[in-house]
């Protein structure tokens, strides 16, 4: 794809204040002391085999897939589809700079709108992010449907899901990160920490066959050679959530575990109530730690 013709991508190096909407859907694998096989599509073509392939350290656990609508930003307004799929094993963890825990959270597949948004996600935190068409409709009663595509077939999603709060739970509650550094939550938390630890990223070339198959823009898809470890901030007012497969009468594919299993893995929430609506989303995302050892 040639990108002379191009509008030159934004650089904007973080700190990074986020405002907006998510959408938060947990699911869980048993743990294994072993590492055990990651679902299908939960990592990019240009990620698979590299170094940002959590392939062989993942060892199941809580994992989740987060929805977001960012109404700002430091790159500007933006959609999100993010996969985390649970506990994964950490090369550094012998390291001066090593954590407290032998597993962390990553980011393994993460869609987002805009090239901006790609390229400074990539480049500020190893967050493997690929560029997606997104098309949200909701409904007077406040469901919520998505489709995600990617931008050379638009009309073709490979994730689609329905959302809607919960009668279960009316009222919405503040919630915050910050929590997370209580006494309690450190507890509850023994294992791992509340924070991401992303390995360095490959970068694209016109050959990378994400790119040509896709619809990727190259400059965007840029290389990280460090490792991060970075715990956001987060902030907003929280309700119980429904999430329903996408109405079966709209599309003839099985969408009762949401993704394709190819662009995006397919997974079965924690119960059908489990899932969480965050309103008035404030976010932080502050420059990380810098990891040595990952190899």
């Amino acid at each position: 794809m040639a990108t002379g013709a191009l509008e030159a991508i934004l650089v904007s190096p973080a700190p990074w204040s986020l405002t907006g909407e998510g959408w938060i859907i947990p699911f869980h694998a048993p743990f294994s002391d072993e590492p055990v096989p990651l679902p299908e599509g939960a990592c990019a073509p240009l990620e698979r085999g590299s170094k940002a392939d959590p392939s062989g350290r993942f060892h199941g656990g809580l994992g989740m897939v987060l929805v977001v609508r960012y109404a700002s930003s430091d790159v500007g307004p933006y959609d999100e589809l993010m996969y985390i799929p649970g506990l994964c094993s950490r090369p550094d963890k012998r390291t001066k700079k090593a954590c407290e825990s032998d597993f962390a959270l990553s980011i393994s597949r993460i869609y987002v709108s805009t090239d901006a948004s790609v390229a400074n996600g990539r480049r500020n935190w190893s967050i493997p992010k690929h560029r997606a068409v997104f098309d949200f409709s909701t409904s007077s009663s406040g469901r919520t449907t998505l489709s995600v595509s990617h931008p050379s077939s638009p009309l073709t999603p490979f994730f689609r899901c329905a959302l809607r709060p919960s009668r279960l739970m009316p009222v919405a509650l503040p919630v915050r990160t910050s929590w997370l550094s209580s006494r309690v939550a450190r507890a509850c938390m023994a294992g791992y920490a509340p924070a991401l630890v992303q390995p360095p990223l490959p970068g694209a070339t016109s050959q990378t066959s994400d790119v040509q198959e896709t619809g990727q823009r190259i400059d965007a898809l840029v290389a990280s050679e460090k490792a991060y470890r970075v715990e956001p901030s987060a902030s907003g007012w929280a309700r119980a959530l429904v999430v329903e497969p996408f109405p079966e009468d709209d599309d003839e594919r099985d969408w009762s575990r949401f993704g394709d299993g190819v662009s995006f893995p397919k997974f079965q929430p924690c119960g059908s109530r489990m899932s969480v609506q965050v309103q008035g989303l404030e976010m932080g995302f502050p420059v990380p730690e810098e990891l040595d050892g990952w190899v």
